[in-house]
């Protein structure tokens, strides 16, 4: 977001004249009388990519973000702040952990290759999200459609452009926050206690007729102990978390100088214990006029973040299902204080499973990582409205973690090993950009002209090094030299690559009313093999004001109405990778070869090198209208897109006899298309009310189109115990959706069962009993059940996301109230095969009280199948839609009720201002999802098997302004 410091000129109604320069700014109002505002509003002028434009002229789609009451939150980036605050931007949060970020996505998926947003701060484009602190952003636009071409080969997904925050003529201000608060988990689930445990269990032998082999821990007679409920698991690994922030900002300038000092500090508890996250943030933007025709400036931050997560995800031994089914009756300590085990005179009739508690405790990991940005410009004015702008940024990214993995010796699932594991992962990016600006007019032809040069070179090194059997697990014994075991494993890389472009843009209007747009960029990647290193990338855009015309002329209700349209090639550099053009040799230490035989060390490659393979790239075609009504107090902005993406990046596997394993090729065409609103209101100001209120709503359908040489693509890393894979990429249905069995109820008598039969007269479940799920055959197959009838259950991303917020100020009392949620996304919840399938996972686990509700003669109204142990009707065992449940959700993400001291008595405590304020943070959540929480994430293609899940908040905070 390279931004220009071109005086703008723009007119009053009643004739006078403001001159602003240096523009980066949000939608302004300016006006002479506070009454009078709406009557007096002039053009915005928004970030668009190596600029700013007049809001007026964009004839793209650009979207702003509404950042109302940001600094009241508690956020841990960037995700955070776009949730529910842009149209097209659909933000899901992968889960609760204090660690993770949200996936960000601009007008859908985009494609396999897993499309994500470019990033441009300040005018610094980032490889990734950058780390920067939410607090400094002073604005976000999103580029959203073809526009965003400018940039090229990373485009395809959107670009963000943020805008932190500037210093501004007048004395040093000192702001200061401070933030207090709690994480509170929202839902838990409840396992049966001990009495209801040994009881379910042993009616799930009895009826399966096993009771002849019944466990020892399930005989209340020979076992009463097994009977006494000591533990509630889930409580024991849960806790009430803090929240601490401090904010301190400092900002002032005069005429030839201005600066911004930003200070900030994060500490989270997660609700899980032994989770947390914590991050610096030390930011310095300052700009100087040397002379007339000389400006520099520079923007520097360095953040710092460390934290300690818990696997969450695993099926086996995630954090959250081993406290669902862990034994109630077994207390979390021994009377020694040591972590307790399984009972050992029972212990195998519960089967493989580790202390939930134990295992959070013992969490060690460390991942202390520093980022670092130092970012100077210089912009020269060469004549009138002719400016040249030299930008450079050099960024590094310094990661370390060293993970201790303890022993785990109590009775249940023992690991009699431990190990340290330390890493290192640097990174370093340069970036150089040489921009050429001028903007002219001739009568009511008005021209704004835009040439560059831009250069990025990165380069990331790093190292892994484990060493295993230390003898003392003491803190000052984990390094790698103290290890017993003199086998270690370690490996070391360094990639580096670099692009070249070239760009420019013509913006041309006429009289402010016909408006066209014209952009291209040349990149030139290393990535891909010397005869496809250059690709071009172009988009063309136009608009008709229509509010200008003479005709529009008497409607006095209509202050603007505006078609634009946009089509455009924009590039995905996602899905490739360093070894796709000239792969990295494998050591293999036991090839036999030579005259005579014998084992040695061979080096040798298992991908193809693919010389034609080239990047992918995205046809987007954009249809919009922006209108405001009532002297702009109403603004409605309405896109229809079609995104076509093309030319993806797939690792297709080769037959065993082509010597490599998998190459690297470009197919597949994805294709995303549907719409986005976005509503503001803002009021007038009449008195000590005024309010505003804003929504955003988008729809989206994504379809796959072509796969590489396949109809279809089984996704298997993200199963279900290895038992239930739902997830395929298939020709014609909606990216990852999930596929298995539709369900018809559950079979209420054996004539059911006899009854139902295929078109040749053969029972489809003849082994089924009553109390089993009926599992429908496909329509036109006969025979018993297989996975030929498969159909699509439907799939995890949301059709639907939306936004609402509503803003209040009375007197000295301020109000913000903030919704969001989507609709019609499917999650796969893998909890029902562990928690409600007893003995089924091999396993003898607690269950989900939910299977009190299981089906008997007596109890025919549910959809839980009957209680038998080892799921013999294979209820559990077949991917079904009884695992698929509807994951909409609408949340009340923050609600902040804040209250400004008087000025008369803050003025006595010689303070500019004083606020108190009070923010909740997902207070509550309407959802018919019965996991731990609906935002599961798409890094598991909404595959729950125990997702940490989203906290509740309760921030109390003061801003003080000096």
């Amino acid at each position: 977001m390279n931004v220009f410091k071109i005086p703008v000129s723009v007119s009053y109604l009643t004739g006078k004249v403001l001159l602003i320069g240096a523009i980066s700014v949000s939608p302004m109002f300016l006006s002479q009388k506070k009454d009078s505002l709406k009557e007096k509003v002039i053009d915005e002028v928004v970030v668009v990519g190596y600029g700013t434009q007049k809001k007026s002229k964009v004839s793209g789609a650009v979207s702003e973000a509404s950042l109302d009451k940001l600094t009241s939150r508690s956020l841990s980036g960037v995700g955070e702040v776009l949730q529910g605050k842009a149209p097209g931007v659909t933000v899901v949060n992968e889960g609760g952990d204090p660690n993770g970020s949200p996936k960000v996505n601009i007008r859908g998926l985009g494609g396999i290759n897993g499309e994500t947003p470019l990033y441009v701060v300040d005018g610094v484009v980032f490889n990734g999200t950058p780390s920067i602190n939410p607090n400094d952003i002073q604005d976000i636009s999103v580029l959203k459609d073809a526009s965003a071409a400018i940039y090229g080969a990373r485009s395809s997904g959107g670009v963000i452009l943020i805008t932190t925050k500037k210093g501004k003529k007048g004395i040093l201000t000192v702001d200061f926050d401070v933030k207090y608060g709690i994480n509170q988990a929202w839902r838990l689930k409840e396992s049966l206690n001990a009495a209801e445990f040994q009881d379910v269990m042993y009616q799930a032998y009895a009826n399966a007729g096993k009771l002849g082999s019944l466990p020892l821990a399930f005989n209340s007679e020979k076992f009463p102990d097994g009977r006494i409920t000591r533990t509630d698991w889930m409580k024991e690994i849960f806790r009430t978390g803090t929240i601490q922030e401090y904010n301190l900002n400092l900002s002032g300038g005069s005429d030839k100088s201005r600066y911004f000092v930003g200070m900030n500090h994060r500490a989270l508890e997660g609700i899980l214990i032994n989770t947390q996250a914590k991050r610096y943030n030390f930011r310095v933007n300052s700009e100087h006029k040397v002379k007339n025709w000389l400006t520099i400036g520079e923007n520097m931050y360095y953040n710092y973040s460390d934290g300690n997560t818990a696997d969450t995800k695993s099926g086996y031994t995630g954090a959250l299902v081993a406290a669902m089914y862990y034994p109630p009756n077994v207390p979390v300590y021994t009377p020694t204080g040591a972590f307790s085990g399984l009972p050992i005179d029972v212990a195998g009739g519960y089967g493989d499973m580790i202390n939930p508690v134990a295992y959070l405790k013992r969490i060690n990991i460390r991942n202390p990582t520093h980022e670092i940005l130092v970012n100077p410009y210089a912009e020269i004015t060469l004549a009138k409205d002719l400016k040249f702008r030299s930008n450079f940024s050099q960024t590094f990214k310094i990661g370390n973690v060293k993970n201790f993995t303890s022993r785990v010796l109590e009775v249940g699932k023992i690991f009699d090993t431990n190990n340290l594991e330390y890493q290192s992962n640097n990174s370093s990016t340069a970036l150089a950009e040489q921009l050429l600006s001028y903007k002219f007019a001739a009568g009511r032809h008005n021209f704004d002209f835009l040439a560059g040069f831009t250069f990025q070179k990165t380069v990331e090194e790093g190292f892994m090094a484990k060493a295993f059997d230390f003898r003392s697990e003491a803190e000052v014994f984990q390094y790698l030299q103290n290890a017993a075991d003199t086998n270690k494993e370690v490996s070391s890389y360094r990639f580096k690559q670099a692009l070249v472009s070239y760009l420019a843009r013509l913006n041309y209007d006429y009289a402010g009313k016909y408006i066209v747009s014209l952009l291209g960029r040349r990149d030139g990647s290393s990535l891909v093999a010397k005869q496809n290193r250059f690709a071009n990338y172009y988009a063309v855009s136009g608009a008709w004001v229509l509010s200008k015309e003479d005709f529009m002329s008497d409607i006095s209700w209509l202050s603007n109405l505006k078609l634009r349209g946009s089509y455009g090639i924009l590039g995905n550099l996602g899905g490739i990778s360093p070894q796709a053009v000239n792969p990295l040799m494998t050591r293999d230490n036991n090839v036999i070869f030579g005259q005579d035989p014998s084992q040695n060390i061979a080096y040798y490659a298992t991908t193809r090198p693919n010389p034609d393979l080239k990047w992918g790239k995205s046809e987007q075609t954009n249809f919009g209208m922006d209108a405001s009504f009532f002297h702009n107090s109403l603004s409605l902005q309405f896109d229809y897109f079609v995104k076509n993406s093309k030319d993806q990046i797939f690792n297709v596997n080769l037959p065993s006899t082509a010597t490599y394993n998998n190459q690297y090729v470009n197919a597949g065409l994805f294709q995303d298309k549907g719409y986005e609103i976005g509503v503001n209101y803002n009021s007038k100001n009449t008195g000590d009310f005024s309010y505003s209120i804003g929504a955003t709503f988008s729809q989206l359908k994504n379809t796959v189109k072509q796969l590489a040489d396949v109809d279809e693509i089984f996704i298997n890393d993200n199963g279900v115990r290895g038992v239930l894979k739902p997830t395929r990429v298939k020709v014609g249905d909606p990216l990852y959706s999930f596929y298995g069995y539709k369900t018809a109820g559950i079979f209420q008598s054996q004539e059911e069962i006899n009854n139902y039969r295929d078109a040749n007269g053969n029972l489809i479940q003849p082994n089924a009993k009553p109390g089993d799920i009926k599992f429908l055959k496909k329509e036109g197959n006969t025979g018993v059940l297989s996975n030929s009838d498969f159909v699509n259950l439907g799939s995890p991303y949301p059709k639907f996301s939306y936004g609402f917020s509503y803003n209040m100020t009375w007197k000295n009392f301020d109000l913000n109230v903030f919704f969001q949620g989507v609709y019609g996304n499917k999650i796969f919840n893998g909890l029902k095969f562990i928690s409600l399938n007893p003995g089924g996972t091999g396993q003898n686990y607690n269950m989900d009280r939910d299977i009190l509700n299981a089906w008997t003669p007596q109890n025919t109204n549910t959809d839980i199948p009957r209680l038998v142990h080892g799921d013999p009707g294979g209820n559990y065992s077949k991917v079904s839609d009884f695992y698929v449940e509807n994951g909409s959700y609408l949340r009340l993400k923050n609600l902040t009720i804040g209250y400004s001291l008087p000025k008369e008595l803050y003025q006595k405590l010689d303070v500019n201002k004083i606020r108190i304020y009070m923010t909740a943070n997902n207070l509550f959540t309407i959802t018919k999802y019965t996991g731990f929480d609906p935002e599961v994430g798409m890094n598991s293609y909404g595959v729950d098997t125990g997702r940490y899940p989203q906290a509740r908040s309760f921030i109390f905070g003061v801003e003080v302004g000096l």
